[in-house]
């Protein structure tokens, strides 16, 4: 299993970082973790075309992980780079009123003419599919978050946790994950009520005994201060300060 990460930033441009979205190869498939704008080119130069990704899993319908949606499905429309296999979508709960909502606006220039589009929102339900499964779990963010464990069929497995304040729920999700990526948007000197800290991050690779840990989703405030020391300090493995089109085995 191979991860790439696409956007390492927010909704805030950044010559840098890009919004959040995260490739992940496994089993021969092509899984698209949250995509905002930017995401699409990304994709590109980590040498996928969106006619071949298989699935796509949103953790939340925040703009800046759902903002390349639209120009996913008008893109597909494009003679020059019709699909034909199906492309699946999966989202949290209110995912299907979200995609009817963009349907009346844009009508027939998203919708799908040479392939089938699965829509499906869940908050527990497991996605099966050939060589690993998709397992979600809600966390504290917005109404309806969450963050996603992807584990392969020879045992290997990543978690990202979306956007997640300090939960339990995140913890149980990373249980022993050989790869865990933590949003990290606000430093310890500014925490947020609804964002990850450097040390609250440390604390649930901690707690929850994963491998390794890689922070991302930084707002520009994160560049003036040290994330890595204070993660260290309550995490004793490996962590990853992650950069776009950065590429972990997992």
């Amino acid at each position: 299993m191979q991860l790439t990460i696409l956007g390492s930033g927010t909704a805030i441009p950044s010559l840098t970082r890009g919004s959040p979205g995260l490739l992940v190869e496994a089993a021969g498939s092509s899984v698209l973790l949250d995509g905002g704008a930017g995401t699409l080119p990304r994709l590109l130069k980590a040498g996928i075309t969106a006619t071949e990704l298989d699935r796509v899993f949103y953790t939340h319908l925040h703009p800046d992980h759902t903002g390349d949606l639209v120009p996913l499905l008008f893109a597909l429309r494009n003679p020059a780079w019709w699909r034909i296999k199906p492309l699946y979508l999966t989202g949290p709960m209110g995912f299907l009123a979200f995609y009817e909502g963009l349907m009346r606006l844009y009508g027939d220039w998203i919708a799908p003419k040479t392939y089938e589009l699965v829509l499906h929102e869940t908050l527990t339900e497991v996605t099966d599919a050939e060589g690993f499964r998709v397992i979600p779990r809600e966390v504290t963010h917005i109404q309806h978050s969450l963050c996603y464990r992807i584990e392969s069929d020879d045992g290997k497995s990543l978690v990202f946790s979306g956007d997640t304040a300090y939960c339990d729920a995140m913890i149980e999700a990373a249980k022993g994950a050989d790869l865990l990526v933590l949003e990290c948007a606000a430093p310890d000197e500014q925490p947020s009520k609804v964002h990850l800290t450097p040390t609250e991050a440390g604390r649930i690779a901690a707690l929850s005994g994963c491998r390794r840990l890689a922070l991302t989703h930084f707002y520009p405030i994160c560049e003036a201060y040290d994330l890595l020391t204070p993660c260290k300090k309550v995490f004793d493995g490996e962590v990853i300060l992650a950069e776009d089109l950065m590429r972990l085995s997992v």
